[in-house]
């Protein structure tokens, strides 16, 4: 395999709102808001052990775009690619295995399949444009076995798949009609459990509606401050999810019994650099040329969010990921088990998630992009680092 540098862009915006599910974690605080002492934890570093993915070649090692990359009991990687509807499987070394799915409404058909994870049945979920087919993977193939039915309004969003603690699945999305994020939890037959996740308002932090008239129509756009807070979500194993608004470490965390803590700290944003507010300016000349306004509705930030992301690892901890300085080369999380942090994990910048990144204690599975935008599926081994428990 050649290796290759990488990014991977975030998940697109459905009427306006972003639905890349932002990842974040954040830093141990008691339930009655008191700090607890500070105590040492432990550091991890990563690296890219593995690429897989070519500029030209065979055609299972081109991908157009990565929806996901999750790893078996095997260590095999599984790459959902976006554009060719179809999942490929690569054993441990990066050699291709199998591929599945194919466009098509069809049993065992995959419709532009973006996430995927492993559902308490051990069957492989792969969540498409308005439904959840599940597969049962073997040595040298897959095995359809059944599918739901998303029961949310937004075809094609992407969007974790995660199971609650009863083993329904999590069907993330809005309903018809609104914008507001809501976790459906699919139980048999067509019971579903409608939990909202905050209010509308919340979710539409750090955005603006501007209408405009074009002829006789009007239309309405959203705008997003440069540089500016958003509303953070994260979904994992069991029932586990968590909100934040990205321009404060202060995290809800929603654990499988239904009770909720918290995890606050006073940690701020890095401040722009020159070249930030220079690009911060643009983009606001940019919009308001486009949509032929006198003022935009917002200014530029002194500082950045504090929280670049939330996710979830195998085991249940939440990985509140900070956001870094300009031109900083790795990326830095805090991880939470319940509401205690427990490590601090650092990866490469390079790779990058667009629904959801697989994660392990050891090992994070996510995506890189070269200047050629040639997609890759890449494989971080983490190490623990003598004398840097902080």
């Amino acid at each position: 395999m050649k290796p290759g540098p990488a990014i991977l862009r975030n998940a697109g915006m459905f009427n306006g709102i972003p639905v890349s599910i932002a990842l974040l974690l954040g830093v141990a605080a008691c339930a009655d808001g008191r700090f607890p002492a500070s105590r040492e934890v432990p550091v991890y570093e990563g690296s890219i052990d593995l690429e897989v993915g070519e500029v030209e070649g065979e055609d299972p090692y081109l991908f157009t775009t990565i929806g996901s990359v999750v790893a078996d009991d095997r260590g095999r990687l599984i790459v959902a690619d976006y554009q060719t509807h179809e999942v490929r499987v690569f054993e441990p070394d990066g050699r291709f295995a199998f591929r599945f799915g194919g466009q098509g409404e069809g049993p065992g058909e995959t419709t532009n399949p973006c996430c995927m994870t492993f559902g308490p049945d051990g069957l492989l979920w792969v969540r498409e444009s308005y439904r959840y087919s599940a597969f049962s993977l073997g040595a040298a193939g897959a095995e359809y076995v059944r599918s739901l039915r998303s029961v949310n309004a937004a075809i094609n969003l992407i969007a974790p798949v995660t199971f609650d603690a009863e083993g329904r699945l999590v069907d993330l999305g809005m309903p018809a009609g609104e914008t507001r994020f809501t976790r459906f939890h699919l139980g048999p037959g067509t019971a579903v459990d409608t939990v909202p996740m905050s209010a509308s308002g919340q979710q539409a932090t750090g955005s603006s509606q501007i209408d405009v008239m074009v002829g006789d129509q009007a239309f309405s756009f959203f705008v997003y401050q440069p540089f500016g807070p958003l509303w953070l979500h994260g979904h994992g194993p069991e029932g586990r999810w968590a909100t934040a608004v990205s321009s404060a470490y202060s995290v809800t965390l929603h654990h499988p019994d239904r009770s909720t803590s918290a995890i606050e700290d006073p940690l701020r944003g890095p401040e722009l650099t020159p070249d930030e507010r220079r690009r911060a300016q643009a983009q606001i000349d940019r919009e308001k040329e486009r949509f032929d306004v006198r003022e935009h509705p917002f200014g530029i930030p002194d500082r950045k969010p504090v929280l670049a992301g939330l996710f979830f690892d195998r085991a249940g901890r939440l990985w509140v990921e900070k956001t870094g300085v300009d031109g900083q080369e790795m990326r830095e999380a805090d991880v939470y088990r319940r509401d205690t942090l427990v490590a601090r994990y650092r990866w490469p910048r390079r790779v990058s998630h667009r629904g959801s990144l697989w994660v392990t204690e050891t090992t994070l599975y996510g995506t890189t992009r070269d200047s050629l935008d040639v997609r890759r599926a890449a494989r971080v081994r983490f190490n623990r680092v003598p004398g840097r428990d902080q």
